[in-house]
Order: C-alpha cells, then structure tokens, then sequence
C-alpha cells in the first residue's frame, strides 16, 4: 500500500497549474519502445526478477493511450514452487491517461493482464521425477509513468508502481484418500521500468483545455473484488453502491464510496466471513484535459463482515468490522458537461483486527491481526453538478 501512496504524491507535485502547457502537445497516434525491467520481490517470496522486453502504444489523444507490454525475465530459472517455477512473462495492456507538454509527460496506468511461468511443478511429480508444466496468474498493474521527450521523436520513459498478482490455489498432492493445496494469496511486488521509444507516423499538435469542474460529483458504481475469503482461499466478489466526490478545486477532492458484496460466503474465521459492506472516503489529486481526468486516490475505511467467529467453544457468529485503505487511481470521461463515466483501479489493503474470543474452560484467546492485499476494480456513471 506504501508503495502506491508515494506514487500518487509523485504524481501530486507534477500536477499543478504550471504544468498546464501554453502551447500544443506534440504526439503521433502509435509509438513503440523497448524496456529493461524488475519486480522485486517476486514468485511470492523475496527473489527479484530483472529483465527485457518491448512496449507498443496507441494515442486516442494526448491525455489517454491504450498501453501494452510484454517482459522476458532471465533470473531465477531454477527457483520452483507450486505457484512459480522457470521463466517468468509479464504482458500487460490497458489505459493510461495523465498530462502531456512538448518536454514531458506524467501518466498513471492500470493495466490488466497476466504473469506466467514456464515450469510450475505439478502434481503428478514424484522425489526422483519431477514433472513441470506453464501455470499464468492474472496480474494488474498500477502505477505512475514519467516520460521526457529529448527530440519531437524520441521518448525517455520511466514506470514505477505495484505489479498486483493474483495467485490461484494449487495442488501439492493429490490421492484417493488426501488432497494438499498450495497457499494461494496476491503478491504486490514492486514494478520498476526503464526504456526509450520512438513515435510512429504524422506528427499531431493539439491543445487540450481543462474542462470546467463542477462542485459535486455522484453516480452508481459496479465493483469487483478479489479477496482472501478464508483458510487460503481466493474468491472474486461483486458488489454494487454509490460514490460521491466534493471538489475543492480543480486538482484536489474528498471521494467517497459504499458497496455493497451480497454473496454469503459460508468460510468463517474469526476475522471475516458472510457478506461484505465496504465504505471508504478521502482524498483524491489529479487534472482533467479535454474529456479526460486522472486523479491518484488514497481512502481510508471501513470493511465489515456479517459473520465471524465469535466464540471458539459454541461456534456462535457475529459480524465484524475491520480497516481498509484504497489506494490506486481514478481515470474520468466525460461524456457531456454534467455526465461522466468513472473507471476506479487500486489496493484496498484490508487490516484484519487482532481480536479476542472465548476459548475452552474460560480461557481467552487472542487472535493476531494481520494485513492482506486485495485488487479491486470498480466502474461507475454519474452526474456532476
């Protein structure tokens, strides 16, 4: 979660009136580019991947691309377990949308896409033959792009930002009487780029204005969370709410939202199970150019389960109230001077409360609090007035 906040404040200090350009931005509707890159730490332990790869974009307009790249990792070859193993590929693709002038540009991007691995042990392996085959995890990628322009050609570009991983369950072991899965979870390693590109095509030269801000912003939302449910398991919830955002100015707002996740899930622990309602408010950063705007967000709130574990002995449940933080970005379009469509991409980092239970013979137990990632992507619609 740290990780993502430095970038949003990154992004912050940029995007201030200075930044708005005099002149028009300078850009072609497609670039290519190579990358060296690493994820660190990674495969779910503290190794660190470093590696090359390549970068194609499409420019819809100065403010919003469509970004993809795909990375070969030449480390690690020989590290395996139930989730990694060999040759890790990363290919991401997705928006990314910020604020461009003719000297540079600062971006934040979230990308979908996928981590795979070459030779993932399987559960037919045996101690004297070990058997292997490609496993790929769904990844998302969010964070913040610095690029600088030396020539009307030429791009120096620099990406920094959380590679959120989604690690499926896996069999360790599998007979008639015994099933053994490998712990599944999402990793949040560290994405760190360097590369250089060229612009493709017809120079373009076009002044983009910042689109005038009303006070308040409200709509309906669609959200979908990954989340650990329970004894080591990954479960992808929907949920449906409401977000409000109260502008004080141009760059800077109060952004709020509640949703709302009705699928009953029957793992109970002591710190979450049943349904899900989620509320969560704080500050969002950004700009708006053209039909565009970009804002880094960091929310602070509340999750809360409508079934845990209240007691070890009867096995009673009650709900349970633990704190959330989201942080990620917010890209806006806006279709008309009072509508807009809201695409939300983050870690809602969930910080399960230590708590204390009844035990055996009057005994209280105390169960430790812990913290675990989550990727949540969230679509909204909605009026500005």
């Amino acid at each position: 979660m740290q990780r993502i906040v430095k970038a949003v404040l990154v992004v912050s200090a940029f995007l201030t009136p200075s930044a708005c350009p005099a002149k028009g931005q300078q850009f072609t509707a497609s670039e290519i580019g190579i990358d060296t890159s690493i994820v660190h730490p990674n495969r779910l332990s503290s190794f660190t991947d470093a590696g090359l790869g390549g970068r194609f974009t499409f420019n819809v307009t100065p403010s919003l691309s469509i970004d993809s790249e795909l990375d070969s990792y030449l480390t690690n070859f020989d590290q395996r377990s139930a989730q990694s193993g060999g040759r890790a590929i990363v290919g991401l693709i997705g928006p990314k949308a910020g604020i461009r002038t003719r000297k540079y540009g600062i971006f934040f991007k979230a990308r979908p896409g996928f981590m795979s691995f070459a030779d993932v042990p399987t559960s037919n392996s045996t101690p004297g033959n070990l058997m292997t085959a490609r496993k790929t995890h769904a990844a998302l990628d969010l964070g913040t792009a610095a690029e600088f322009y030396p020539s009307s050609r030429t791009i120096l570009r620099f990406d920094i930002g959380a590679l959120l991983v989604r690690y499926g369950d896996a069999t360790l072991f599998s007979s008639p009487q015994i099933i053994v899965r490998a712990t599944d979870g999402i990793g949040a390693p560290w994405h760190i780029t360097l590369g250089a590109g060229y612009r493709l095509g017809t120079l373009q030269e076009r002044q983009e204005k910042s689109p005038a801000s009303q006070r308040f912003q409200a709509g309906g939302l669609y959200s979908l969370l990954t989340s650990d449910r329970g004894i080591n398991t990954l479960r992808d919830e929907s949920g449906v709410g409401g977000w409000f955002t109260w502008n004080f100015n141009k760059y800077f707002a109060l952004d709020s939202s509640a949703a709302f996740f009705p699928r009953q899930i029957h793992i109970v622990d002591f710190q979450q199970g049943g349904r899900i309602f989620q509320a969560l408010a704080g500050v969002r950063a950004g700009v708006r150019r053209g039909c565009i705007g970009v804002f880094g967000k960091f929310r602070p709130g509340i999750q809360r389960y409508s079934a845990t574990e209240k007691e070890a002995v009867t096995f009673k449940d009650s709900p349970f109230t633990d704190i959330a933080f989201d942080t990620g970005g917010i890209i806006e379009f806006y279709g008309s001077d009072r509508t807009l469509f809201r695409l939300d991409a983050g870690n809602t980092s969930v910080r399960y409360r230590a708590k204390e239970i009844p035990g055996i013979n009057g005994q209280i137990l105390h169960i430790p609090g812990f913290t675990n990632n989550t990727i949540q992507v969230t679509v909204g619609f909605g009026f500005r007035f």
